[in-house]
């Protein structure tokens, strides 16, 4: 049997260039329902939306490009979702009431600062 030493600093280079290809979904987005407010840690995302009364956003990123949330209002309204993540700026999918992820029609978000340009 062979062991095989791998320096530290590979083992953190390796980690490095790894958490360098996440995509920032961090930030404000505009959409077609109204202004959304994101903030991710790790491969977790929550958030806040303004449309019909405002709610929450809880997820999870799998792969580094698909967000799967659950959105909840105030009112008791709540469901699921799940969007791509096309570019820093971009991301499109659906929403969906109950368990559903996409009857609700489609939530698409392009970052605010995109827009100004």
């Amino acid at each position: 049997m062979v062991l095989r030493v791998v320096p530290l600093f590979i083992v953190a280079a390796i980690a490095a260039a790894d958490a360098s290809s996440q995509v920032e979904v961090s930030g404000d987005w505009a959409s077609n329902w109204d202004d959304v407010k994101l903030v991710r840690e790790g491969n977790y995302v929550h958030g806040t939306y303004v449309c019909c009364g405002g709610g929450t956003i809880d997820g999870k990123i799998y792969e580094d490009r698909i967000i799967r949330y659950h959105w909840k209002q105030p009112n008791g309204g709540e469901g699921e979702g799940v969007w791509e993540i096309v570019s820093s700026e971009r991301l499109e999918g659906t929403w969906g009431s109950g368990q559903s992820d996409d009857d609700g029609g489609r939530w698409d978000l392009v970052r605010k600062s995109a827009l100004a340009n």
